[in-house]
């Protein structure tokens, strides 16, 4: 599986011949816009930031939308999303978080919330089997650096992905996990490349 990122939390996975968009940037929003074809595309919240569906179709090609709740199966790969009331930029919305079964990695990979208090047993045990945690954080709407790496080290996370609003955040995260960063412009990760019981790799994704 390659993980490249095109904007905040905005990123691309890809094996095979399978894309996956997770949170597209819509060309409503201000961030900056990247285009690819995709088979799957996963929004954790209905704003333009997350749903620009439109910028990942590829020709006649749309990808299979998910933007909520439930259990999902395409071709192969294995999503559920799972939802708690929020708030982002001022507006009560739906958070979704979703946990990927993609090419024998399970992942997971976050909504930008600020507490998983409002998650059910079934998250909280869907979650804590994954091996790879996508998570923002900044603070405001989404987790603290602090408080981000205290939700994370309950699941015993293999590798981590920060998404962070700008470098200060990543700084905090860095001194409050104490561990070494690795800065990547891509991941590529097969069963075979995950740390030992008990070791935690963290990727520095900076954005393409």
């Amino acid at each position: 599986m390659n993980i490249t990122r095109h904007g905040k939390t905005f990123l691309k996975l890809s094996y095979s011949d399978k894309t996956i968009a997770l949170n597209p940037v819509s060309n409503e929003s201000k961030e900056k816009v990247s285009k690819f074809g995709s088979d799957i595309a996963i929004s954790t919240l209905a704003h333009p930031d997350f749903n620009g569906f439109e910028n990942v179709k590829f020709g006649n090609k749309e990808p299979f939308v998910i933007k909520g709740p439930g259990e999902y199966e395409i071709s192969g790969i294995f999503i559920n999303g799972y939802g708690v009331k929020g708030r982002f930029q001022g507006e009560d919305k739906i958070l979704t978080s979703y946990s990927l079964l993609v090419d024998g990695l399970k992942v997971a990979f976050f909504a930008p919330i600020s507490s998983g208090e409002e998650f059910s047993n079934e998250a909280f045990e869907e979650f804590a089997k994954a091996d790879v945690f996508i998570l923002p954080i900044g603070g405001g709407d989404a987790f603290s650096a602090k408080d981000g790496w205290k939700f994370l080290k309950q699941f015993g996370p293999k590798i981590i992905i920060p998404l962070y609003e700008n470098e200060n955040d990543l700084v905090e995260f860095k001194t409050e996990t104490n561990l070494a960063f690795e800065d990547v412009e891509k991941i590529s990760l097969k069963q075979k490349d995950l740390p030992a019981e008990g070791s935690v790799k963290i990727f520095n994704l900076k954005i393409s």
